[in-house]
């Protein structure tokens, strides 16, 4: 399950032939709508050029137990520059391609999917996917936060290729993904045994109780399997909320060939005001005889709250955040909207170290939490400004391997 066409080739490829769609629906009475971008549509057939722009700047200010261990970073970055096509050749057909540079590196895809929808209430996918968890299928151009703490490292998995199966209702859904590895992952290869990528299988289930106009909430479960294959160890690793880091402040290093996870969602939206949360225990089979089988726990909660009066733009069928409508946007006369929150992440990778037979005096592997305040500025619903402001602390069991990590971030976002 692998792609190794180029992005530029398969974007320049992907836009020339959607564009032909365009023209040739545009000469048959094309209607073109503004979202975001233009979006042309003639009856059940439709195209739209898609991508977005998030420049980044971070400031951290690490202080290490120990002597000579503290420092201060600072760095500018394109979080991400993106461009794509999506569309829609009829009521059965539908497809998605996306890709671009993350955090400064090689340019690759997100998302690559083609949709197969045989009844209304069915689709099935085929393509580079996320399956599960709340914030990870929020996209992140609408997530609150700049980016999602160690939830989004290692309790959930981000886009994977493979095929996806939704089963739809007015207010729930049901979904089962069976995956390898990222469609940017590059061949296993085993001259001298037999070549297997990993195997991911994960089962999710959403149900909105509770969908009024003052109140929505939000309930859902996900168990997911993985097997490493030939691809080495898995590693749990997680971050100062932030896709920024140019060092590790907590890990528990490459331990478990398989794992299983059971993971729980829930949300409740209550005009402006909102509260989230997740959590994932993380059951690990270790690789070799180094010690008994840990288990990871990670999860985060979050508060929410907009004074202009806006609200999250909950979707009840799919069961995850889309693009909040801001009331009074710049371009109409008025303010924009503005969103305050207030986070809370925690990691426990302590298992991982009190069940090594022989335990290392350096191991990183131990607690992370982490408070983050959050302020959200929107001139329009496509254009946000983003501060975020954490202080974080990653208790360790090694010697002089404990972090406080206070860390300061803007944001600059355009999408269309």
């Amino acid at each position: 399950m692998r792609n190794k066409t180029s992005l530029v080739g398969g974007s320049a490829l992907g836009v020339m032939l959607a564009l032909g769609l365009g023209v040739t629906a545009h000469a048959q009475d094309t209607t073109v709508a503004w979202k975001g971008a233009p979006q042309w549509t003639n009856d059940d057939v439709y195209f739209k050029v898609r991508g977005r722009i998030l420049l980044d700047a971070v400031f951290q200010d690490v202080t290490r137990a120990g002597p000579g261990g503290d420092f201060q970073t600072r760095n500018t970055r394109g979080r991400q520059a993106f461009l794509g096509i999506e569309g829609k050749l009829n009521n059965y057909i539908a497809y998605k391609a996306e890709g671009g540079a993350v955090n400064g590196g090689a340019w690759g895809w997100d998302d690559v999917v083609i949709e197969y929808k045989p009844t209304e209430d069915t689709s099935l996918l085929f393509g580079n996917i996320k399956v599960a968890g709340l914030e990870n299928l929020t996209s992140t151009r609408f997530t609150t936060f700049m980016d999602r703490g160690p939830y989004g490292d290692f309790g959930v998995d981000s886009y994977q290729l493979g095929v996806v199966a939704k089963k739809f209702g007015p207010d729930y859904s049901f979904t089962l993904g069976v995956q390898g590895a990222s469609i940017n992952s590059a061949d296993v290869s085993n001259a001298s045994a037999d070549s297997k990528e990993r195997l991911v299988i994960t089962g999710r289930a959403h149900w909105a109780p509770i969908s009024t106009d003052a109140d929505k909430v939000h309930v859902a479960a996900s168990y997911r399997y993985r097997n490493r294959g030939d691809e080495g160890t898995f590693a749990y690793t997680g971050r100062t909320n932030t896709a920024y880091s140019n060092a590790t402040f907590y890990t528990t290093g490459g331990i478990g060939n398989r794992d299983a996870t059971v993971a729980v969602e829930g949300a409740w939206m209550h005009g402006p005001l909102s509260v989230q949360a997740e959590y994932s225990n993380i059951d690990v089979t270790r690789a070799g005889t180094a010690g008994s089988n840990p288990t990871i726990k990670v999860g985060y909660a979050f508060v929410s709250f907009w004074p202009t009066g806006e609200t999250r733009n909950y979707d009840q069928v799919a069961g995850e955040f889309k693009r909040p409508k801001i009331l009074n946007p710049i371009n109409a006369g008025g303010f924009g909207g503005v969103e305050l929150a207030l986070r809370y992440d925690f990691a426990d990778l302590t298992d991982a170290y009190s069940t090594l037979k022989t335990k290392p005096a350096t191991s990183q592997a131990g607690e992370y939490t982490g408070w983050t305040l959050g302020a959200n500025y929107y001139p329009t619903s496509y254009v946000r400004f983003q501060a975020n402001y954490t202080d974080g602390k990653a208790d360790n069991y090694g010697v002089n391997q404990d972090f406080d990590v206070k860390q300061f971030q803007l944001r600059a976002q355009l999408d269309f």
